[in-house]
């Protein structure tokens, strides 16, 4: 199920860059206007220190650990109620 989410995020985000991002940028250098390229360099670089924040509050350090040691498997909590019965 981990393996799955991971790679449908991955694939989302590669797609969308790989779809949208070469047009955009062709847009923003035909355009010849310094400012526009600026500008989307700017914002390119405000979402990289969103996406910074974001890690810094919500990352784990998971350096040379398992995933299992990182984060339970999903159905641990139903294995575990049926061993105890």
């Amino acid at each position: 199920m981990r393996a799955v989410s991971i790679s449908l995020f991955y694939a989302a985000g590669t797609a969308l860059g790989g779809f949208l991002g070469p047009p955009l940028f062709g847009a923003m250098i035909e355009s010849g206007s310094r400012d526009a390229l600026f500008g989307a360099y700017a914002f390119a670089s405000v979402l990289m220190c969103a996406a910074a924040v974001v890690a810094a509050w919500l990352g784990v350090d998971a350096e040379r650990r398992s995933l299992e040691h990182v984060a339970p498997p999903l159905g641990a909590d139903i294995m575990s109620a049926r061993q105890r019965r």
